[in-house]
């Protein structure tokens, strides 16, 4: 298998982030419930209780005040629909929007629409925001390098489908997924043993079954061709996906570290990662290391959401 789809069938978990998926839709449910309750409490909008008399069917539309690329309209839609608005959409996730572009066109009751605007639009605006930023870093490094988020994300799998949206991949969606062997791990096991990587591998690759990939962080030369050694030995034929991090690693130092793992000849048997305080003034420099994907906290935690607006008319 190629280096790029044996990536994709690893660290690419988008497809199943939609709402057709059952799993996915039982979260999203407990989620945007307990998003709205967190919001209204026990008391209801008491602003809108207070002002507004009756039940008044309106219209109203959702716009952008930002151009970039839009996702969490899935979500956004499930929402209103839950509370009996009707939706029609102008706009969908992946769509690129510009500054005062209508998204939806909604009708309903004048309180409903009120009341969940905020939630609606914090799912739209955020994971817009998060999809533009992700469209925008793989540009910068012009596809010669797939880009995916870490597991330092806020609202977990909304996060990580707005970042598939905006075109990068998943990485592991949770700890039940993939085996991935921090330092921590290894800090554990060298009590243990002073062949602390190849007893992590080991020890990894007879639960591989329950995995889709096995992966190991290292922070030193000579535990990432320890490492490369030992997928070697274990996966002969490349057909699992296999991978070593580097962790908080110089981009000069990743890549005279695959030079060497070439020279070797032990880069055809593992995938590689960069992670660690990249950011967009350095990534340039990552993607040029050889490696095969970068995966980056700041896709989630400096993103900036899409300014959305909800009007009634």
């Amino acid at each position: 298998m190629k280096r790029k789809e044996l990536l994709n069938k690893a660290f690419q978990r988008g497809h199943l982030l939609n709402l057709k998926n059952k799993f996915y839709k039982e979260w999203i449910t407990k989620f945007i419930v307990d998003e709205v309750k967190g919001d209204i409490g026990n008391k209801g909008d008491i602003t809108t209780d207070s002002v507004l008399k009756g039940d008044n069917i309106v219209n109203a539309i959702v716009y952008a005040r930002d151009k970039g690329v839009l996702a969490g309209i899935q979500e956004a839609c499930f929402l209103y629909r839950k509370n009996e608005i009707n939706v029609t959409t102008v706009k969908n996730d992946k769509d690129r929007v510009k500054k005062k572009e209508i998204i939806l066109r909604l009708k309903g009751k004048e309180n409903d629409l009120l009341r969940i605007e905020r939630s609606a639009l914090d799912l739209m605006q955020r994971m817009s925001g998060i999809a533009t930023l992700t469209d925008k870093l793989i540009k910068r490094v012009k596809n010669n390098v797939m880009i995916a988020p870490t597991r330092k994300t806020q609202w977990r799998y909304l996060d990580k489908k707005a970042v598939f949206v905006g075109g990068g991949l998943t990485h592991r969606l949770a700890l039940w997924e993939s085996i991935l062997i921090k330092d921590n791990h290894l800090k554990a096991i060298r009590k243990q043993t002073k062949d602390y990587i190849k007893t992590a591998i080991k020890r990894a690759w007879k639960n591989r079954k329950k995995s889709i990939f096995v992966e190991i962080e290292v922070q030193s030369e000579k535990d990432a061709l320890k490492a490369a050694d030992i997928f070697k030995m274990l996966n002969k034929n490349m057909k699992y996906p296999c991978f070593i991090m580097f962790d908080n690693m110089k981009p000069v130092k990743i890549k005279n570290i695959l030079k060497y793992i070439k020279k070797l000849k032990l880069y055809d048997y593992c995938l590689f990662e960069a992670s660690g305080g990249i950011d967009p003034k350095s990534i340039v420099d990552y993607s040029k290391t050889g490696v095969d994907v970068i995966s980056m906290g700041y896709l989630t935690t400096a993103s900036h959401a899409l300014d959305i607006k909800q009007k009634i008319k």
